[in-house]
């Protein structure tokens, strides 16, 4: 396989590129609220002779589930220095130093890898899931990229999944509102169905107890994936940093409440609502005197699925917003805390 080299700036990540340390644990940047000095991120794989993942030499193991507590759990085994109370959001969190960056992998140039010359069974499906956006919607080849463990070919032709990444505000908006043409092509592509996601949903029946099945199921009638000759591809839309709607450090979050809050909202504003973290705008309600009129969701099984006019019940962490550049406040709820894990969720009214 060709050499592995450094191909952009470990100051500008963006949101689930993955990255490398001098210790070769792969760590994966969470959302476009990035510091300038460090990379928020959570641990993912870390070396391990009997992990199931192995790219080059080394073998890898997966610590990262999907869940806040195994994020959780990957800190304990990070040295001091990776994990920092962050100023923005006001709480610890994973932010390697950029110089304990040892290689970023880029996502487009290992998909024009791909698209030139494929080495196995599911790397060439993976051509033919970016040829087919390209092809029946338009998007630019630019982007697009891989993610996941074909990123950093630490992927199994049989087990492992395949994870796309499309870039730009505009672009993802594009594939979102149009994926449903693709359904139809003779042979060859469909839309995921509610049954396939039976697996996803139990998981997070299983993390979150109070959600019900019928709560779930509604949910994720809502949520679009490609099939791709009877397999599923995810494709995660992700802004340019340019793009980014926060900067960090252009706010900063207080958490005024140990428990999370329960409201019932109506959103009004959903257009950052497919990206990550997902904000909603929302009518404004006043809980204990403090009014609330936005959601900022970090949890991915709710995002992107809600659109303006939708009426919800939010289980969350309250927060004051204060922002740096007039140092105006407003009230925000969180889904996705630390402390909220297995009591936080959005769920439809």
């Amino acid at each position: 396989m060709p050499e592995e080299k450094i191909v952009k700036s470990p100051i500008e990540p963006r949101d689930r590129d993955i990255f490398r340390d001098h210790q070769h644990r792969l760590f994966v940047v969470l959302g476009y609220i990035q510091p300038t000095d460090r990379v928020l991120s959570y641990l993912k794989y870390v070396p391990d002779e009997d992990g199931m993942w192995k790219t080059a030499d080394t073998h890898y193991r997966r610590v990262f589930w999907g869940s806040v507590d195994s994020t959780v759990e990957g800190m304990t085994i990070l040295p001091e220095d990776y994990i920092i109370l962050d100023t923005h959001f006001n709480t610890n969190l994973v932010e390697p130093p950029c110089e304990a960056v040892e290689k970023f992998y880029c996502p487009e140039e290992r998909l024009q890898e791909i698209l030139n010359d494929s080495q196995d069974a599911l790397e060439e499906l993976t051509k033919k899931a970016a040829e087919l956006l390209h092809d029946r919607l338009g998007i630019p080849m630019k982007n697009l990229g891989v993610a996941g463990s074909i990123l950093w070919r630490g992927h199994s032709p049989t087990r492992s999944d395949i994870n796309m990444n499309i870039y730009g505000y505009q672009a993802s908006r594009d594939l979102f509102e149009n994926l449903a043409n693709l359904e139809g092509v003779p042979g060859l592509a469909r839309l995921r169905e509610l049954p396939e996601w039976g697996n996803t949903i139990k998981r997070v029946r299983e993390r979150i107890p109070v959600l019900q099945s019928v709560d779930l199921n509604t949910l994720f009638s809502r949520r679009r994936a490609l099939c791709l000759e009877n397999r599923c591809i995810g494709i995660t839309p992700v802004l340019y940093n340019q793009e980014a709607p926060i900067h960090h450090g252009s706010e900063s979050y207080t958490t005024l409440k140990s428990d999370p809050v329960k409201c019932r909202l109506t959103i009004e504003n959903a257009d950052y609502g497919i990206f990550h973290p997902a904000i909603y705008g929302t009518s404004p309600v006043i809980y204990d005197g403090l009014t609330i009129d936005r959601i900022l969701v970090f949890d991915g099984a709710f995002g992107g699925l809600f659109v303006e006019g939708d009426s919800v019940e939010v289980s969350g962490t309250l927060q004051k917003v204060l922002v740096s550049e007039d140092q105006r406040e407003f009230y925000q709820i969180m889904v996705g805390t630390k402390a909220g894990s297995g009591k936080e969720y959005i769920r439809f009214l």
